[in-house]
């Protein structure tokens, strides 16, 4: 928790150092420039915190219903608005996924769920909305000036990354008995947990992961989008929609990176890269869209503290429930179709089906 304030508070601080005295006042007076254009704020919003959060919904919702539980759209999109709330809250920009899996656990629990694969539905769902946005970036970085190898790399190998260890886990019966047989890695596969969150994966199906990638990309589209308006919002008019589909990717990534809700994180890296194009755009005026960015993240945020509040969700009493190998795993994943110790993970057919 420590680190993680200090990676804020220290970023902020490098922030200010490298800006001058007078880096706050331009900030000001950009989100000031913002305010003459209500219209582009509204649209930002709709977009981000409307539209996409009900996008997110139909994502997630594509991935758990094939593992047998019939999750409504309202309430998909609610715990998305849960998680982003405990994503300000938590010392990560991925805490709130944790909290949306225990919840997911709870709420399944008399469909046998369990806590090993509602935290798989999360997962990939994340990597589902992740892998589009990398692939727009790099569709897009021919066209983007300014932007180095360097960062063409690190898409790559992030989205490469990405793509394998989602492709392995799908497909661990090709590699799960040898694992066995090796003398750490067979101590944790042999873990009734693991199991069971690894064998998950083999139950989505072809059709459900192609809806799930298919919101991913909408979700992108609408990200992308909601960057630009807010762009145009604070005077940067010499950003294309194109460069600003190469910037979001890496900022989305750098968000992830340990901090306080990606505080500090993600205004470095709205600064470094966009201060690294070709004509470069100022640092205040990139800073003033992360800002913005964050308090539309912000109003979601909001609503998804009311919901968790008034629904009397309570995430310590669903952990407490765990089993005997901890984490989010609940008594349910007990459940006879869930993964047996050494069963190891379900074959799948060839279409990826169980």
């Amino acid at each position: 928790m420590a680190f993680r304030v200090a990676v804020s508070v220290g970023l902020f601080a490098l922030i200010y150092k490298q800006g001058g005295k007078d880096v706050v006042g331009n900030v000001v007076e950009n989100l000031r420039r913002s305010a003459d254009h209500p219209w582009l704020l509204v649209a930002a919003a709709v977009m981000y915190a409307g539209i996409g959060t009900i996008v997110r919904g139909w994502r997630w919702q594509a991935l758990v219903r094939p593992l047998g539980y019939p999750i409504t759209l309202s309430r998909a999109s609610e715990l998305f608005m849960v998680g982003t709330f405990f994503n300000q809250i938590l010392p990560t920009g991925v805490g709130g996924d944790a909290v949306k899996a225990a919840l997911l656990a709870r709420d399944a629990r008399p469909h046998g769920l369990g806590g090993a694969r509602a935290v798989s539905t999360v997962l990939v769902d994340r990597a589902v909305g992740l892998l589009p946005l990398l692939a727009f970036g790099l569709v897009a970085l021919p066209f983007t000036p300014g932007v180095t190898t360097s960062m063409a790399v690190f898409l790559a190998c992030i989205g490469v990354a990405g793509v394998v260890g989602l492709g392995l886990l799908m497909r661990a019966d090709l590699w799960w008995s040898r694992a066995e047989r090796l003398p750490l890695v067979g101590w944790i596969v042999h873990r009734p947990v693991v199991a069971r969150f690894v064998g998950s994966f083999a139950e989505y199906g072809v059709r459900a992961l192609a809806v799930a990638l298919g919101w991913g990309v909408v979700f992108s589209v609408l990200l992308v989008g909601t960057n630009a308006v807010l762009g145009r919002a604070v005077g940067i008019d010499s950003v294309s929609v194109a460069t600003w589909t190469a910037v979001v990717p890496i900022v989305a990534l750098s968000a992830m990176l340990p901090s306080i809700g990606g505080w500090g994180v993600r205004e470095m890296g709205y600064q470094v890269v966009m201060g690294a194009l070709t004509p470069p755009v100022a640092a205040d005026q990139a800073l003033a869209v992360s800002i913005l960015f964050q308090a539309v993240n912000l109003l979601v945020s909001a609503v998804g503290g009311v919901l968790y509040l008034l629904r009397g969700d309570h995430v310590a009493a669903v952990v407490s429930d765990a089993g005997p190998d901890g984490g989010l795993v609940a008594a349910s994943d007990a459940a006879p179709d869930a993964v047996a110790e050494s069963a190891g993970p379900p074959e799948v057919d060839d279409t990826g089906a169980v």
